[in-house]
Order: C-alpha cells, then sequence, then structure tokens
C-alpha cells in the first residue's frame, strides 16, 4: 500500500526505519542505503541550522544529479529552507543573474564541470550575490556532514516551500518557480499510482534518475518519485544515450521516462534494447515513427503533461488508452484532486473539442514565483496556473496541440510545428527535426525547419520539401531546411524551438 505523508523527508525517515539496509541510491559504483542516507542527510541539516539556515532560507546547488544533491535537497526539506538546484553548466552571467535573484546563504558545488571552471566564476561573484557561505564537494563539503544529526525536523507545514526551479529563459531573470511539500508529494503520489496502473503491482521498483537536478524531471518526476516509493534510486550525473541503456540492462529497471527526443537518440544507436515494462513519455507530441519504435521495445507506453509549476506531471495516461491517441496529442487524464480547463483569450471556459490555453489548478500547482510578483500575476489566475499551452479537451481526457508562443502565423493562418515535424519525421534517415516561423516581409512569418539526419545517414533540402508538399497545405510547407549536425536541445532533452530561431535569426542576419 502506498504511504502518504505531508512532508518529503517523512518519506526517507520511513524508509530507513522500514528497513536501514536497503539500498537509497547508486552512483556509479557506490551504493548508500537508507539508513546511510539518512544519518547523512540528519548531520546535513543540523549544519545547515548551525550557519544560520533558518526556515525559508535558500541554499544553492550547482551540482549534477549525485549524492551530494540528494543530501542537500533532503536536508533542506527537514529544516524548511529552499533548496534552488542550478544547472553545473551556467556560466558566470546566469550564475550571476540565478544567484543574485535566490541570494542563498550556502551554496555547494563542484569545482568545475567538464571545461566550466566553477570555482572561479563563484570567487568572481560572490560579493555581487549576497556573500553565501560556499562549499565544494571535492573540498570541505564532507566537513558537513560529521557532526551531530538533528534529533527531529523544524517545524512546518505542507504548504511551505521547499525547492526553486527556474525555467529557463534568455533575458532578465527566468520564473523562479517556487514548489512545496505538498506540491512534490501529490505529484510524486499522482505518478506513482499511474505506473502502478500500469505495471500491475506495488513493490519497491528500482529508478533511473538521469535528469539533472536543475530540472522538475530530475528533482520530482523522477528522484522524488523514487523517494516516495523507497526505490533504489540510479543516479546519472550526466546523460547519455549509451550510458542509459547500461543502466536499464544492468539494474533491471522497470520503468523508464524520457523526452520523445532523447528516446530518438536511444533509437540512433542502433543497439540492443533491455527488456522494461512500461515506457513514460512527455513534453512533446509523439510522432507516429517514433512511437512504433516505442512499441517495438514495450508494449506498455504512458504519457504525461505538465510542466515546472505543477511540480511535474499533472495528468497521466491509462492503461487502457489507444497508444495511436498520443499522436493526437492525447496527454491522459488529471490525477485526483486536479483541475484542468481550456479557456479562450478572454478567459472564458471552452467547451469540449474547442482549443484554447490549458489553465490547471489543484494540490500539484505552485502558488507563485519567488520575488516575482508581476510574473505570478500573469502565471496564476484564481488558484490556476495559466499554461500557455494550446489544448482541448474530450471528457475528462486532455490533448494539447502545441505552445502559443511557439506557433507559426504564415498570413492568416496558424501552424503547429509538430505538424511539420511529423512529417518529416517519417522520413527514416532522420533524426531530430524542429519547425519555426522565419520573418517574412509579406506573410509576416514562413515556416523553416531545421533537420538531423540518424548517424551515417545523409538527406538533401528537395527531399524534406517533397515529402511536406504531398502531405501539407502549401502555407505549411518550408521554405527552407536547415541540414544541421545538432540542435540546440532544453535541459530535458526537447528539441529548443525559440533558441534554435535566435540561433539562425542571428546566422541568417549576419
Amino acid at each position: 500500500m502506498i504511504q502518504e505523508f505531508e512532508y518529503l523527508w517523512q518519506y526517507l525517515d520511513h524508509w530507513a526505519e522500514v528497513n536501514e539496509t536497503y539500498p537509497a541510491i547508486k552512483f556509479k559504483d557506490k551504493e548508500i542505503s537508507y539508513g546511510e542516507l539518512k544519518e547523512k542527510v540528519d548531520r546535513l541539516a543540523a549544519s545547515l541550522l548551525k550557519l544560520g539556515v533558518k526556515k525559508g532560507d535558500r541554499v544553492a546547488t550547482i551540482l549534477p544529479m549525485s549524492p551530494e544533491y540528494v543530501y542537500t535537497f533532503l536536508a533542506c526539506s527537514k529544516i524548511g529552507a529552499i533548496c534552488v538546484p542550478m544547472d553545473v553548466r551556467y556560466r558566470t552571467a546566469e550564475l550571476r543573474r540565478f544567484l543574485g535573484h535566490a541570494e542563498p546563504k550556502v551554496v555547494v558545488s563542484v569545482e568545475r564541470f567538464q571545461e566550466n571552471d566553477v570555482e572561479k566564476i563563484l570567487s568572481e561573484i560572490r560579493g555581487e550575490v549576497g556573500n553565501p557561505e560556499i562549499y565544494f564537494i571535492e573540498k570541505n563539503f564532507d566537513e558537513l556532514l560529521e557532526g551531530e544529526p538533528i534529533k527531529k525536523a523544524v517545524e512546518q507545514t505542507p504548504d511551505d516551500d521547499i525547492l526553486i526551479i527556474f525555467t529557463g529563459g534568455t533575458t532578465g531573470v527566468p520564473k523562479a518557480t517556487l514548489l512545496s511539500h505538498r506540491n512534490i508529494v501529490s505529484m510524486a503520489l499522482g505518478e506513482l499510482r499511474s505506473i502502478i496502473s500500469y505495471v500491475g503491482r506495488e513493490e519497491r521498483v528500482n529508478m533511473l534518475v538521469h535528469l539533472p537536478p536543475s530540472h522538475v524531471g530530475g528533482t520530482t518526476e523522477l528522484f522524488a518519485t523514487g523517494l516516495v516509493n523507497g526505490s533504489k534510486m540510479i543516479l546519472i550525473d550526466h546523460w547519455r544515450p549509451d550510458r542509459v541503456l547500461k543502466e536499464l540492462r544492468d539494474e533491471k529497471i522497470a520503468f523508464f521516462g524520457a523526452v520523445p527526443t532523447m528516446f530518438a537518440l536511444i533509437f540512433s544507436l542502433n543497439a540492443p534494447l533491455p527488456p522494461v515494462e512500461l515506457l513514460v513519455t512527455a513534453g512533446e507530441k509523439l510522432n507516429p515513427e517514433l512511437l512504433k519504435r516505442m512499441m517495438q521495445w514495450c508494449e506498455k507506453i504512458g504519457v504525461g503533461y505538465g510542466s515546472t509549476e505543477t511540480a511535474g506531471f499533472a495528468t497521466f495516461s491509462r492503461p487502457e488508452d489507444d497508444p495511436m491517441k498520443f499522436t493526437e496529442g492525447y496527454v491522459g487524464v488529471p490525477f485526483e484532486g486536479v483541475d484542468v480547463k481550456i479557456v479562450d483569450e478572454e478567459g472564458n471556459e471552452l467547451n469540449d473539442g474547442e482549443i484554447g490555453e490549458v489553465l490547471v489548478k489543484g494540490p500539484v500547482v505552485s502558488k507563485g514565483y519567488f520575488r516575482q510578483p508581476e510574473e505570478t500575476e500573469k502565471g496564476f489566475r484564481d488558484g490556476y496556473w495559466v499554461s500557455g499551452d494550446l489544448g482541448y479537451k474530450k471528457g475528462e481526457e486532455l490533448y494539447i496541440v502545441g505552445r502559443k508562443k511557439e506557433v507559426i502565423r504564415v498570413g492568416s493562418y496558424t501552424v503547429l510545428p509538430s505538424e511539420v515535424e511529423e512529417v518529416v519525421m517519417k522520413n527514416p534517415k532522420v533524426g531530430i527535426a524542429a519547425a519555426f516561423g522565419y520573418p517574412h516581409e509579406i506573410y509576416g512569418e514562413v515556416v523553416w525547419v531545421a533537420v538531423v539526419p540518424r548517424a551515417g545517414e545523409s538527406i538533401s533540402e528537395e527531399e524534406v520539401i517533397e515529402a511536406c508538399k504531398k502531405e501539407l497545405a502549401d502555407f505549411k510547407v518550408p521554405r527552407k531546411v536547415l541540414i544541421m549536425d545538432s540542435i540546440p536541445l532544453t535541459r530535458l532533452g526537447k528539441a529548443d524551438r525559440i533558441k534554435l530561431k535566435e540561433i539562425i535569426l542571428k546566422d541568417f542576419s549576419e
């Protein structure tokens, strides 16, 4: 039976009490039991309190998915501090902006990640971001794990925030989404119940935690859900498709979740696929060719919908759903207690089948953005998160058709990037495709598409355009096809159409 607690840290204490020797996390060749994890978290929590960290204070991390991140996040949850994970690839301008906004009391960091000299950056900007105490995991972080552990958690409420996830952006400070115990636990319980409905049993399955801490997918959808389940969690600090396949095989992972682009990258290896019981995807509409390959790997496919502002998933598909609906944008039904409605530009609720903006309300939904009242006012309305996504409903079923800001407007016509990408992806030589709007003096925008061929394949602009002409209206046919070695991806591995468009506009304007 699934345990229900109000606070995230209660799951750590519970599973450590159930069996302190059961493995909690595996990182590279090292395993750490639930008993060991609880002890380290409690010691770190006590050390943070001694450093003056109080409830509501921020503790930033610049770490890959690793044991040190897990300790820090859970220690924050025990004392009511707010963990603020940063991407290890962030450079000076990003860290100055994000840390300056969060004003953390403490920073836990790597010295370096690949060619990124994080220690040097922090030494340069420390005075500009509030002079936080800085601990490097290669140097002095272990000092924080040596003291006496705390006896009990700091008094909190379930609505106290314990996590800030920045939601991206290219100018100013990106939205700093606040997530509480209630948000994270509600989402993890909803996701876990959905997974159990597919695999048909409740047990402590192994979980692959292969997404970064600085993304909601890593910290909540994978790690927090794994903790709620009492799973052994296999942490991966740097995503690579070959490494993912190795861990799936070696650790006998029951289910695997990733965005469609990640599945495409895995299939591009043409490597043997280990057996799994369930594949889960979200973030982009599945094109038929990719779905076909996923179903050849595993007969059970699940999809969900959500965002940083919903702590991850807010909806999930059901085992009885026809997977072909996923290619139409179907993303499941709302979790228990979650309400989804579709509204027009004036905020009026629309009828079934009518396309409008998706709004979400419920225990998974954030209360707003940290120190950004204007963004909070725009992003939340009457308790609903205003998604910026376009979709429609059929009864309880939710369908997503695209992002408002990614919609391509060709004259008076509207083109969804996914419409074009689906046709392009039918060509087996195409690995990834991303469509976007390019400025045009008459039409406002016309369709361009970037294509990355599969390894060892080559493709021409002409064959892509000819394929589109056969299946799409003339205003949806790409005016230009860019054959590229790679395209920018979001931190979660989705094609970053907005960043791609920025790069192309810059390149073609010079």
